[in-house]
C-alpha cells in the first residue's frame, strides 16, 4: 500500500487544499508581475512620447521653423494628449487587472472543481443531511428503550 493510500480522506482533503492554494499563490505572483510590466511599459512609453517631442520642438524652435509661441502651444498640446493618454491607460490597466482577476478566479474554481473540493453550499447540505441522520438514529434510539 502506498503513502498515499495510508492517507485518510481528510489528509488527503488537506492536501489536495495546499496544494490549490499553493498554486494559486505562484498564479498570482505571475500575474502580478505581468501587469506591473505592462504597467512600466505604458508609463515609458508616454515619458519616452513626451520627452522625444519635446527635444523635437526644442530643435526646430532653434532652427527658426517655429515661432516660440507656436511650440509652446504644440507642447502644451502635447502635454495635454500625454496626460489623457495617462489616464487611458490607468483605465485600461484597471480593467485588465480586473479581467486577469476573474481569470484567476475562473481557474481556482476549475483547480477546485478538478480536485473534488466540495464548495461551501455542498459542505452545508451535507451538514443538514448529517444532522437530519442524527436525529433519527436518537429517535429510533430512544423509541427502542424500555419505559
Amino acid at each position: 500500500m502506498t503513502n498515499e493510500e495510508k492517507k485518510s480522506l481528510p489528509d488527503q482533503a488537506k492536501d489536495a487544499v495546499i496544494d490549490v492554494r499553493n498554486e494559486v499563490i505562484v498564479q498570482s505572483a505571475n500575474l502580478y508581475l505581468m501587469v506591473r510590466k505592462v504597467l512600466l511599459t505604458s508609463l515609458g512609453s508616454v515619458a519616452l512620447t513626451a520627452d522625444e517631442a519635446g527635444e523635437i520642438f526644442t530643435k526646430l524652435v532653434d532652427r527658426g521653423e517655429l515661432a516660440e509661441a507656436d511650440a509652446q502651444k504644440i507642447i502644451n498640446d502635447l502635454r495635454i494628449q500625454s496626460r489623457r493618454r495617462e489616464e487611458e491607460a490607468a483605465k485600461s490597466r484597471g480593467e485588465m487587472a480586473r479581467k486577469a482577476n476573474a481569470a484567476l478566479e475562473d481557474s481556482v474554481e476549475t483547480i477546485l472543481t478538478r480536485l473534488n473540493v466540495p464548495n461551501k453550499s455542498e459542505i452545508e447540505d451535507l451538514s443538514r443531511k448529517i444532522s437530519a441522520l442524527n436525529e433519527k438514529v436518537s429517535t429510533l434510539g430512544n423509541g427502542s428503550k424500555p419505559g
